[in-house]
């Protein structure tokens, strides 16, 4: 922001050097970047904060600066306007989206002389880099370096109907700007038009055919406030930048909209003549209302370890306008429309510290730093960490936002969209973590990696009862390898998480997986994810040539036992006795099954049991599977001979014999 110490004088006076205001600047929080000396002027490029848009104009650098100096600050006075005819009978406006135009104003003045600026104001505008046009656009300008509020003159003539309308672009239509760049608009973009056509781009130019000539007998004046976003996407979209949507994208004075309106109309008066209508059509969506904001005099002396008396304190908030009130102990503060940035407690402390000086708090030499003990939660990240890791995954940081058809096909039908400008995709939050997962293995095979196994702990958004959905964290994994793996790794994440928790597969029907290949998780018998094959049409839907085996399990279930104390086991004495098993079983028992019986048969020197293989075919008979789990035996007390271990599978054929009709395989 280019300051020009001629301009600044006429609103306080500054009597210090150009090195000293530099100085007096950097202390306030505004730090001088460069200094320009000319014969005439003095000009600052300040260095100015994004939460500041009232120090983007003169006048809020001169109120910043009496305040600082303890000056009197002069801003501009605006007196009464003559008027000829009421503006309501020359001019409407209508705002269709309110939300994207808080408030618009309009003024109509006529019979005005275009003409060139006066040297004072052409020498004003070149001092902080804009170019003379001629005394109307140069008297917008001027306003908008004086307050910070852009403004726009209309040749009132060339507006179809005489009348405003704001409204978002539709599908097909273009402007060309004053600069001459051809814009195509759509619809995520807030238009300025009349009753036919786009005449500006809200907040950021005018277009071409509606501009301020030579020939403009009467212009429409219009002082507005854009919503932020909109006008940076816009301006970023169409890439096209002005000083005007430099500042709309900061925040102006909601306030200070019309004054600056009845700024300019007085300039415009004394430099082009003509005769301005009565009133002002304003569209206010929600007329500004001001907040409180307490203060507690000792909570500054405890932040900035400078005692700083609470008079005192009341004193600088009040030279800076937020009227301070004292409400017992308490400062109780209503800052102006033009300190959007002074919402809590803290902004005031730091008002009074930036007025105070920086330079008098006091430094330590010993800085305390108290160290915490790594908590609970993250214990058990760092936990599932280590053992996904060491399975083979590698973490995945993916967005939070999906196509809601992607929660579709996962059985989430509602997903909570997120879609202030209609975005045709990405527009959902997402309520699993497959669909990034799945993008990523898409990713992956597009570069030629077909072996990708990875994991995601992260959040989850589904859709909850209220307006807000449901944050939840969850452990997703997929893999292109054996599904054997993904529940080997996810049996490791349990061991590392509680010991004392055993995990099991139930088969079920899931949404998004192959129907028999797929299950739900439970750990001591509660369901808390799921784990399988991706269903075929899932991974057609994202271009997945290979099968994926997924899981997602709750992170709240395996954070339940985190904090289990670990108890130490001996290594072994004694060397374990192996057997592979072979049973042959009906098709339609499973392994959660077969497993559950083997577990139901108590044997004290049993010290593991895996699953290793599944055969069909001959010579097994149709309807006849073959399962091959392995049994590790150990006994604490000494070698185990094959005999002892002959009556413990015995024991368990016979048992399984009778649940299950099995038989041993030959």
């Amino acid at each position: 922001m280019k300051v020009s110490l001629n301009w600044l004088s006429d609103y306080v006076d500054v009597s210090l050097s150009a090195a000293e205001l530099a100085d007096l600047c950097m202390s306030i929080g505004f730090p001088v970047e460069e200094i320009e000396e000319t014969d005439a002027d003095i000009v600052l490029d300040l260095e100015v904060t994004s939460n500041r848009p009232d120090l983007l104009g003169h006048v809020g650098v001169a109120r910043e600066l009496a305040t600082a100096m303890g000056a009197a600050f002069r801003p501009p006075v605006i007196g009464a306007l003559p008027t000829s005819g009421k503006v309501q009978d020359l001019t409407g406006v209508e705002v269709l989206d309110p939300d994207l135009c808080p408030r618009y104003t309009a003024r109509v003045i006529r019979n005005v002389k275009i003409g060139p600026s006066p040297r004072w104001m052409v020498e004003r505008l070149e001092a902080v880099g804009l170019r003379s046009i001629n005394n109307v656009v140069d008297v917008t300008n001027y306003v908008l370096m004086e307050y910070s509020q852009p403004l726009h003159s209309f040749d009132y003539d060339k507006l179809d109907e005489h009348r405003i309308v704001v409204r978002r672009a539709q599908a097909g239509e273009s402007l060309v700007s004053i600069d001459g760049t051809k814009c195509n608009l759509d619809e995520s973009m807030l238009i300025i038009a009349d009753a036919r056509k786009p005449v500006a781009i809200a907040g950021i130019m005018g277009g071409l055919d509606s501009e301020v000539g030579d020939a403009t007998t009467s212009i429409l004046l219009e002082s507005a406030r854009f919503d932020p976003l909109v006008t940076r996407r816009t301006s970023r979209k169409l890439q096209l930048m002005s000083d005007s949507n430099y500042r709309f994208e900061r925040g102006v004075d909601p306030v200070g909209v019309d004054e600056a309106s009845r700024r300019a109309c007085q300039l415009i008066l004394d430099l082009a003549g003509g005769e301005l209508a009565e009133g002002v059509v304003d569209v206010w969506a929600q007329p500004w209302q001001p907040a409180k904001v307490r203060l507690r005099p000792k909570r500054t002396t405890q932040l900035l370890g400078l005692d700083i008396p609470a008079d005192r304190q009341a004193e600088i908030l009040g030279r800076l306008g937020l009227a301070p009130q004292r409400d017992g102990e308490d400062i109780v503060c209503t800052p102006p429309s033009y300190r959007p940035d002074l919402t809590r407690e803290a902004d005031l402390i730091e008002e009074v510290a930036r007025m105070e000086g920086y330079g008098k708090i006091p430094v330590n030499t010993h800085v305390s730093h108290p160290v915490a003990p790594v908590g609970l939660r993250e214990k058990a990240r760092q936990h599932v960490r280590e053992a996904v890791s060491g399975g083979g995954f590698d973490e995945a940081i993916t967005p939070a936002f999906v196509d809601a058809a992607e929660n579709g096909l996962f059985g989430f039908a509602e997903s909570v969209c997120v879609d202030p400008l209609n975005r045709r995709s990405n527009n959902a939050l997402r309520a699993t973590l497959l669909p990034t997962l799945l993008q990523v293995c898409k990713t992956n095979q597009d570069v030629g990696n077909t072996d990708v196994g990875l994991y995601e702990l992260a959040a989850v958004f589904p859709k909850g009862s209220g307006e807000l959905p449901d944050e939840r964290v969850h452990l997703g994994m997929a893999t292109t390898r054996d599904l054997r793996d993904l529940r080997g790794t996810l049996e490791a994440v349990v061991q590392r998480t509680d010991p004392r928790t055993s995990l099991t597969v139930r088969p079920a029907d899931v949404p998004g997986f192959e129907s028999g290949a797929a299950g739900e998780i439970l750990l001591d018998g509660a369901v808390v994810g799921v784990i399988g094959q991706i269903a075929s049409k899932v991974l057609d839907a994202y271009g997945i040539e290979r099968p994926v085996a997924a899981a997602e399990v709750r992170f709240e279930a395996l954070l339940a036992g985190a904090d289990a104390p670990r108890t130490y086991t001996p290594v072994p004495k004694f060397p374990p006795v192996v057997r592979d098993l072979s049973v042959l079983v009906d098709e339609d028992v499973t392994w959660h099954r077969l497993e559950s019986e083997l577990l139901a048969v108590e044997q004290p020197l049993r010290v593991s049991m895996d699953y290793v293989t599944t055969f069909r075919g001959k010579p097994i008979s149709e309807g006849r599977k073959s399962v091959t789990v392995r049994l590790t035996y150990r006994s604490p007390g000494g070698t185990l001979r094959g005999e002892q271990v002959d009556l413990e599978i015995e024991q368990i054929l016979t048992h399984l014999r009778k649940t299950l009709n099995a038989e041993l395989r030959a």
